[in-house]
């Protein structure tokens, strides 16, 4: 980079009647001024008015010069002077010259003086050398015969201003030796980053470096922070790291990840290890007579280890005097082999025990989050033995946490009869054996008795039940670790032409069409229907029992269509394409079942009841919801929402191939199955378009009118187009973990809304290209929306640039969740999670209306 200093002027002050300005035309004819130093054979000399040198350290110059050729036939230099001084001088002194200029082309006496222009000579980036004063002048001086200075530049060159390395370097003048460099936003340094400005304008090689603050990363020359869900512990040139498990952050540019509500990590633990909590109680506590004095306690590892191996027992005993009623440690009277403190195995041998005191035996787990988190809740499991020397067999009790439970171990327990029987006083060790013996017997073939009796009750009971069909579904109680399910009579087959309810019901369409729904129709009588598990705008959502043809018995859940049936015709067109859903086959797409009919009084015509697999993690939004308000602690990583995005444009790939239309596309419509893939669901609004690439709704029904196109929304009118628009909806809304699209715009305002141009916002943190993927699906052109295979190789493409989230990661993520959101799974899907009512469906087509601009939600296209 060149910084002028001076340009030809006026400012010269020639010595007498030896240097003259001229002007004299040039090529373009324009006249210039010059200077001019034709005289007699003797030093002739010019010099500049006095300049500030600035920033300036070494000087170069530009020159355009015409010389006269000499008689004698020898060159006479035109010499150039450089005058360093800290003021202006008055006169001239001869002295050496910086530069001494000859030309190789000369004019004559015979030239005219507009040929003049012919014979400059443009000399470029001339070395006049280094100043160090305040300023300088520039003189010229000349002994031969004529010569004509056209026009003269004095300037000096700097080093641009420089970044790399993530260090800044200003604009500096060349040759000002070593420069030292700043560090970007968000870096530190770590050695002193310098430079050298060479003479030439040019940066040297950087000596020292820069680097990245904790909590940033090195992207583009710059320290970017580290998004929401990752972390960076040290400065450095690393990248920013998922956060381990059982850990979050809460904001970006996080140095460190917080552990989640319940865990905790010791202080010497490294930043990259999860957190971890306390064990849970050990498991199987079992207490059995060694000899007279002594007894083995043995115990199983807790189920879970708290996220760490290092777990230890310690083992408490307590007694109870008689005739007394509050428990007192054992003292040191009971010894403990090989220790009662930090047992890594387990198992323990106590010695010294009274054979006619109650004893009470504590087994706690512990870890080194333990002594962290002394507030927790004691992981401890606990037997009491009464009289523990009359034990006729080892005890065993699994105990829970902080669960103690009292066994009564002699005198003999009764456990049908829950009552303790006491043996007659001075009996021999035989016959005590024969009487427990034959007590033993006795109590099994009375438990045998009643397990029978009730079995015939209840197989009874639930047959009659099985004949109600809209009777709540039994739940018998059990251990909360073992599900029991009741066996429930399969229905004898039915042949296809049979004439059952369902058929029954459809017999006036005929029986081609018989025939051909064979395959998707299911009689009532196979379909028990339990709980409801939901009620939306399209009809209920019930858990169900499907008992197959072959007698299985598989757990559903059923909807009902209350949408869109209002003639035979309807139900027919309907029962075919159910028929053709029947048949879908594909990963990201929920399969459906079957189809029965419900007859109800106020409907002249059978409703349909769809049957699809029961998902007990349910839809993708509540889940998103969940995490998003806390009632799940956990976050789930950018790259599993672009999977799940990915999932949904898979599905809905398919289902276009088909020719079906979804027009209810939404997160709320997405079920997220036990393989944590996420399928399409609810095609309670589904249409085939056949042969037409388009469906018009004839009917006024209701839909989703914030997922709606613009053409669906002002003419009714659904194409594969706009299904891409509702999936725009849903990535947004996944992006932004459930939000509710345009919460406060109006149903009636929308349509004026997106016609003027508007369209929803970016959530926060979103990545730039993937809302400009959003934005495309919501051109309002139809045909250059993208369709989903298009949408799904893109999602490809931008999950392949992130860092790659082992299944394993996203397993435990996800899994932390599910259950929890499982408990809301088919909640009425108007309701938010804070109870507020959404209006999301409404009678279509919608128009009219005041336009309101949200500013905050909608951005202009």
């Amino acid at each position: 980079m060149l910084f002028l200093l001076f340009f030809f002027s006026l400012n010269f002050s020639p010595l007498k009647s030896q240097w003259n300005e001229i002007w004299m035309p040039l090529g373009s004819g324009v006249a210039v001024p010059m200077l001019q130093a034709c005289a007699k054979r003797q030093q002739r000399s010019v010099f500049s008015r006095w300049m500030e040198r600035r920033d300036a350290n070494h000087l170069y110059m530009d020159i355009s010069v015409a010389q006269e050729e000499e008689f004698s036939g020898e060159l006479v230099p035109l010499k150039v002077h450089l005058l360093d001084r800290d003021a202006p001088i008055n006169r001239f002194l001869n002295g050496p010259s910086v530069l001494e200029l000859q030309n190789s082309k000369l004019f004559s006496q015979s030239d005219s003086l507009t040929s003049i222009a012919n014979h400059l000579n443009r000399s470029l980036s001339l070395d006049l050398g280094p100043v160090t004063r305040r300023g300088f002048h520039l003189a010229f001086s000349y002994t031969g015969t004529c010569v004509f200075i056209a026009s003269i530049r004095v300037y000096y060159k700097t080093c641009p201003e420089f970044v790399s390395n993530l260090t800044s370097f200003m604009k500096t003048a060349a040759d000002s030796g070593t420069v030292q460099g700043r560090c970007v936003a968000g870096a530190v340094e770590s050695s002193t980053p310098e430079r050298e400005c060479g003479i030439d304008g040019a940066w040297g090689p950087q000596e020292g470096a820069c680097s990245c603050d904790r909590g940033r990363e090195e992207m583009d020359d710059a320290c970017k922070a580290c998004r929401i869900g990752y972390y960076k512990p040290t400065s450095g040139r690393g990248k920013c790291k998922l956060c381990p498990s059982n850990t979050r952050t809460t904001k970006e540019g996080s140095e460190n990840c917080k552990c989640l509500q319940g865990y905790s990590r010791l202080p010497s633990d490294p930043h990259d290890l999860g957190c971890s909590k306390p064990p849970s109680a050990p498991v199987n506590l079992t207490a059995s007579p060694f000899n007279d004095s002594a007894l083995v306690l043995t115990w199983d590892p807790p189920h879970d280890l708290g996220g760490r191996k290092d777990v230890t027992y310690t083992v408490n005993c307590e007694k109870k005097p008689e005739m007394q009623s509050r428990w007192e440690p054992c003292g040191g009277g009971v010894v403990f082999q090989p220790d009662s403190n930090r047992l890594s195995g387990t198992s323990v041998i106590l010695l010294g025990l009274n054979p006619q005191l109650d004893y009470r035996l504590l087994v706690e787990a512990r870890n080194q989050i333990s002594a962290v988190q002394e507030e927790a809740r004691s992981a401890t499991a606990t037997v009491t033995m009464h009289r523990w020397r009359n034990l006729p067999a080892p005890i065993t009790m699994v105990t829970t946490v902080t669960t103690v439970t009292t066994v009564t171990t002699a005198p003999a327990f009764n456990h049908t009869a829950g009552e303790t029987i006491k043996p007659a006083p001075h009996q021999s060790p035989f016959h005590r054996s024969v009487w427990l013996t034959g007590i033993i017997i006795l109590s099994a073939a009375l438990l045998i008795a009643v397990i029978f009796v009730a079995a015939c009750l209840l197989q009874r009971n639930y047959t009659k039940h099985r004949s109600e069909p809209d009777l709540e579904m039994l739940h018998f109680p059990a251990h909360p670790e073992i599900s029991y399910q009741p066996h429930i009579p399969a229905p004898a087959p039915q042949e296809p032409n049979s004439t059952g309810e369902v058929f029954q019901l459809l017999e006036e369409f005929g029986r081609r069409l018989l025939d051909t729904l064979k395959d998707v129709l299911v009689e009532r009588n196979q379909l028990t229907l339990g709980k409801e598990l939901g009620k939306g705008e399209f009809g209920s959502v019930y858990e169900g029992i499907l008992t197959t043809q072959a007698g299985v018995d598989l757990k559903v859940a059923v909807k009902t269509v209350r949408v869109g049936i209002h003639s035979r015709q309807d139900l027919q067109e309907f029962l075919q394409e159910a028929e053709i859903m029947r048949n879908f086959d594909h990963e990201n797409v929920v399969k459906l079942l079957g189809v029965t009919l419900k007859k109800e009084e106020e409907s002249p015509l059978p409703l349909p009841l769809v049957i699809i697999p029961y998902m007990k993690h349910g839809d993708l939004r509540r889940f998103l919801i969940a995490t998003r308000y806390g009632d799940i602690p956990m976050f789930v990583p950018y790259q599993t929402l672009l999977r799940f995005m990915s999932d949904i444009a898979a599905g809905m790939a398919y289902l276009s191939s088909k020719g079906f239309l979804h027009r209810d596309l939404a997160a709320r419509n997405c079920m997220l199955g036990d393989d944590l893939r996420v399928r399409v669901a609810d095609f309670g609004l589904s249409k085939q378009t056949y042969s037409s690439n388009y469906y018009r709704q004839k009917a006024a029904i209701r839909v989703p009118i914030k997922w709606m196109a613009i053409e669906s929304l002002s003419e009714s009118v659904y194409t594969t187009k706009s299904d891409v628009w509702s999936f725009g909806v849903t990535m947004w809304e996944i992006v932004s973990r459930g939000r509710t699209p345009y919460p406060a715009v109006h149903n009636y305002e929308l349509l004026d809304l997106l016609l003027s141009g508007l369209r929803l916002k970016a959530p926060a943190d979103c990545d730039p290209k993937l809302y400009g993927l959003m934005k495309s699906c919501w051109d309002p052109e139809p045909g250059l929306r993208p369709d989903f295979r298009d949408l799904h190789e893109a999602l490809g493409v931008l999950l392949s640039e992130l860092p790659v989230l082992e299944a394993w990661q996203e397993a435990r993520y996800i899994n932390q969740g599910l259950d929890a959101a499982a408990g809301s799974a088919y909640e009425n899907p108007q309701m938010d999670s804070g109870g507020r009512q959404e209006n999301v469906y409404l009678s279509s087509p919608v128009g009219g209306g005041t336009p309101q601009l949200q500013t905050e939600l909608l951005s202009k296209t």
